[in-house]
C-alpha cells in the first residue's frame, strides 16, 4: 500500500522532518514517489517502508550512513522482523497498488461485482474441499478435520446445485436446490447421486451443522457413522455428474445420462454391465 508522510512517520515512530531527511539520504533505495518532483505529494510504498524500518533500526545519535547503505545493499531490510513490524500497521483491505501486475502473486484483487462466474467459484471451493479431505485422510487426522471438511463440501455442493439450476432465491436447503434443478431440467437427478445429496441435506438441512460448536442437525439420530473414504468417492461422482451436465449443456444435455461416462452407472449398475 501507499502511505503519506504522516502515516509513514507514525509507523516508524519518528517526526516528519526526520522521515524526509531519511528519504533524501537513502534515495537510491526508495521508489521515485518517496522523493517526487515539485507539485506531487511524497508517498511511500511497502518496499520503501521496509527500507526506512531498517534505517530506523540502525539509526544512532551519530549514525554511520555508509554502514546503513551497505546493509541495504545486502537487502538486510528484507528480514522478517521488519516485514512483521509493517504488518502490524497495515489494514486488511487496501487500495490496489499502482504497479499491480502478474508478478504480484501474494494477494488477490477483490471486486465488488464478483470475481468468478458461478461454476468457476464452485470448482474453486471443490478443489479446496477435496485437498482438505485428502490431507486429513493421509495424515489420519479426521477427528480434528472432519467438520471443516464437511462444511467445505456442503458449501461446494450448494454452489454446484445453484449453478446448474440457476437458483437465485435465498436458500441453503440442498433439498430445495435439488427440486429447482429437476424442475428446470424436467427430469430427476439419477440415483444414487440424488440419494447422496438428500442424505447430506438430512444431516445438515440449513448449512450450519458443521460450522458451529453447538448446532441443531437434522439427522434425527444420536449417532451415525460417516466413512469419509466413501464420502470422498460419492461426492466425487456427484460433482462429476454436474460438471458433465454443464459441459454438455449446449448439446441437449440430459442430467440422467451424464454419469454414463463415469465409473459408476446410475441406478446401482456396475461398470460394464448392460442393464
Amino acid at each position: 500500500m501507499s502511505r503519506g508522510v504522516a502515516q509513514a512517520a507514525r509507523v516508524l515512530g519518528v517526526d516528519d522532518a526526520l522521515l524526509k531527511r531519511w528519504a533524501l539520504l537513502f534515495k537510491e533505495y526508495l521508489s521515485p514517489h518517496a522523493n517526487p518532483t515539485k507539485g506531487f505529494a511524497r508517498s511511500f510504498t511497502d518496499g520503501d517502508m521496509l527500507v526506512l524500518l531498517y534505517v530506523f533500526y540502525e539509526w544512532e545519535d551519530e549514525p554511520d550512513i555508509e554502514a546503513i547503505k551497505i546493509g541495504l545493499h545486502r537487502e538486510n531490510h528484507q528480514e522478517d522482523a521488519f516485514r512483521e513490524h509493517l504488518y502490524w500497521h497495515t489494514p486488511l483491505l487496501q487500495a490496489p497498488p499502482s504497479d499491480l501486475d502478474e508478478t504480484w502473486t501474494h494477494g488477490i484483487l477483490l471486486a465488488g461485482g464478483g470475481r468468478y462466474e458461478r461454476f468457476e467459484l464452485a470448482r474453486n471451493y471443490r478443489f479446496v474441499a477435496e485437498s482438505m479431505l485428502e490431507s486429513a485422510l493421509n495424515n489420519r487426522d479426521l477427528e480434528h478435520s472432519a467438520y471443516p471438511v464437511l462444511s467445505a463440501y456442503r458449501h461446494t455442493l450448494e454452489l454446484y446445485l445453484k449453478a446448474i439450476g440457476e437458483v437465485d432465491e435465498t436458500t441453503h436447503s440442498l433439498r430445495r436446490c435439488v427440486h429447482l434443478v429437476e424442475k428446470r431440467h424436467g427430469e430427476k437427478i439419477p440415483e444414487p447421486i440424488r440419494k447422496w445429496i438428500l442424505e447430506f441435506d438430512r444431516i445438515d438441512p440449513g448449512g450450519t451443522a458443521f460450522r458451529y460448536a453447538e448446532h441443531s442437525g437434522g439427522s434425527g439420530c444420536a449417532e451415525q457413522w460417516l466413512d469419509l473414504a466413501h464420502f470422498k468417492f460419492a461426492m466425487g461422482h456427484v460433482f462429476r455428474t454436474i460438471d458433465l451436465a454443464v459441459l454438455r449443456s449446449s448439446r441437449t444435455c440430459s442430467i440422467a445420462a451424464v454419469d454414463r461416462t463415469s465409473e459408476l452407472v446410475p441406478n446401482g449398475g456396475l461398470p460394464g454391465n448392460s442393464r
